[in-house]
């Protein structure tokens, strides 16, 4: 089976020629945070934690490059794994990069890049370098929005009760949880999870 190569590509641009690397990184790290700040109540034993928002994935990966077998100089290579980093006159900002290799694809900006130099001829060019690289997730706003589920309750909407309905199972429906069945009632002016006239108009309000 032959070798395949990681690439680098600037998906800024279409038709890009890609970037190999010259040897293929032996570690992947690729992070996702999740930002749940602390809130605290007055009696309780510990704080809630509240979901805010998801924050952009991170893929960390070490390039080694080595032409001590050739003698031949690094500049070249180095200056391609550069260009990602370097501001483009067009877009003001370094390009959006895609990172590519077997089951891994990852497509994000440029949030590190550090050279460290391990060999050198004796005129002083480079011959052995490690390039470590973070790419963080980059998804345009317009794809963003289209992929934005309209259903879910970003602002009051209403809604008609069917038979069978009552807050808690309207609240796992609309929330995704069924205890927030009070949020419902008290924006109803209601204060049990019962079951609803078929027909009722309720106001189901954001979170």
């Amino acid at each position: 089976m032959a070798l395949v190569k990681a690439r680098l590509t600037n998906a800024s641009v279409a038709n890009a020629e890609p970037v190999e690397v010259m040897f293929n990184p032996d570690l992947l790290t690729v992070t996702t945070n999740i930002l749940y700040p602390d809130i605290s109540v007055p009696g309780l034993r510990t704080p809630l934690l509240q979901f805010i928002r998801g924050e952009a994935r991170t893929l960390a990966a070490e390039l080694f490059l080595d032409q001590s077998n050739t003698g031949e100089s690094l500049a070249a290579k180095l200056e391609e794994l550069r260009a990602f980093v370097t501001i483009d006159s067009e877009l003001h900002a370094p390009p959006v990069c895609r990172f590519e290799w077997g089951d891994t694809t990852f497509t994000g900006v440029m949030a590190e890049f550090a050279e460290k130099f391990q060999m050198f001829d004796e005129t002083g060019r480079i011959l052995r370098a490690r390039v470590t690289v973070k790419l963080k997730a980059y998804e345009p706003a317009n794809q963003q929005l289209a992929e934005i589920d309209r259903r879910s309750p970003d602002r009051t909407k209403t809604r008609t009760v069917r038979a069978g309905d009552r807050y808690d199972l309207i609240a796992a429906e609309e929330y995704g949880d069924a205890a927030y069945w009070r949020v419902l009632a008290a924006a109803n002016g209601d204060e049990r999870p019962r079951l609803l006239a078929p027909g009722t108009v309720i106001s189901i309000p954001p979170l």
